[in-house]
Parts: structure tokens; C-alpha cells; sequence
């Protein structure tokens, strides 16, 4: 299952192969798409996708007349949950520590859905 995530105007995805790596997938999102820059993942992809993307730069059109959209066709990477874990470590594993370190038990014994 991949997962699809934009940090810094660069679409990516990265594949959960497994219901296990699920979670740990959407962590590698939100992590990617905030500190984009931290990570090289492009030699990690097991894939790409294509995709188009609207832009307009005022800036970086010259003889081009102002008001006009550009479409722009990208390539994305797919890179898996453990090729991220293998080269920058597992966020999962450092997660769960913190998760149960903030974790109490409900009051009076009441059961919490």
C-alpha cells in the first residue's frame, strides 16, 4: 500500500509491503513532508510515478505572457518502510518508547474506547 506525501512542493510515496508497516509508513510521510531536506531518498526508490503539476512563476517565465499557467509533468519516488528504516533507522521503534512513557491508566478503572 503506498502512501502519498508533498514536502516542499516534491511529491513521494513511500509502500508499506506489509498491514505491520502501515503505521510506520505514515510516520515516514509526516516526517518527509516536514524535514523533506533531511532526507535523500531518491537512490532508495523501488518506483516512480508521473505527475502533473500547476505552477506559475512570475520570476522563472520569461516570453511567457503574464497570466498564463504552466503544467508541468514530474516524476515522483516510491521508496519502502524499510529501505527509510535501513538507512535512517526505524521512527517507529523510537516512537513507541515516547508513546508509552505518556501513556496512564484511566481513573477508578474505567475502560477508555
Amino acid at each position: 500500500m503506498d502512501f502519498y506525501g508533498d514536502g516542499e512542493g516534491w511529491r513521494f510515496a513511500v509502500r508499506a509491503e506489509s498491514p505491520g508497516q502501515v503505521l510506520a509508513a505514515k510516520c515516514w510521510v509526516a516526517c518527509l513532508s516536514v524535514r523533506r531536506r533531511a532526507f535523500r531518498i531518491v537512490d532508495l526508490a523501488v518506483d516512480s510515478f508521473n505527475y502533473v503539476d500547476g505552477v506559475f512563476d512570475a520570476a522563472g517565465l520569461t516570453g511567457i505572457e503574464l497570466g498564463t499557467n504552466m503544467r508541468i509533468r514530474r516524476q515522483g519516488q516510491v521508496v519502502t518502510v524499510d529501505a527509510l528504516n535501513n538507512r535512517y533507522g526505524a521512527l517507529w521503534t523510537h516512537r513507541e518508547a515516547s508513546i508509552l512513557s505518556v501513556c496512564i491508566k484511566p481513573a477508578n478503572k474505567i475502560a477508555i474506547s
